[in-house]
């Protein structure tokens, strides 16, 4: 058996773990400016700050736009990542793959044909996710 295949069931559960997880950059406004009189002089704005990850629009609730981004495969340890794209494709460690996310339930399908059942994506933070697999092992992965 490779290291691939021996590695596949762990690194799948890590990966539907993290799809939960994304960026979705948002872009900020600043209303202090947009609110000043036409006649008034504009002071220099400030330097934008760098856009946070996206937030999950409601307590537990999980978005496509959250999980975009590189997520740790395993245990929080950003040495091995998944990157969740917007167009549905994700980079694993093991190679090219296409998720999706349906509610809260993280599918992915490897380029190989091969499938896991979904995993359930909690969100517990704006940089971490619990992810849930089918068989009830839990799992707390991080954005890297």
């Amino acid at each position: 058996m490779t290291n691939h295949a021996m590695r596949r069931p762990a690194l799948t559960a890590a990966l539907l773990m993290l799809a939960a997880c994304g960026s979705g950059a948002t872009n900020a406004t600043n209303e202090a400016t947009n609110a000043a009189p036409a006649n008034e002089a504009a002071a220099p704005a400030a330097p934008a700050a760098p856009a946070a990850p996206a937030a999950p629009a409601a307590a537990g609730a999980v978005t496509a736009d959250y999980m975009v981004g590189k997520w740790s495969a395993m245990g929080e340890d950003c040495k091995d990542t998944v990157e969740f794209r917007k167009d549905g494709t994700a980079i694993t460690p093991i190679g090219p793959g296409k998720w999706t996310l349906t509610g809260d339930q993280l599918a992915m399908d490897f380029g190989d044909g091969s499938t896991q059942k979904p995993s359930t994506i909690k969100p517990i933070g704006p940089d971490r996710i619990e992810i849930t697999t089918a068989s009830g092992r839990k799992e707390t992965e991080k954005r890297c």
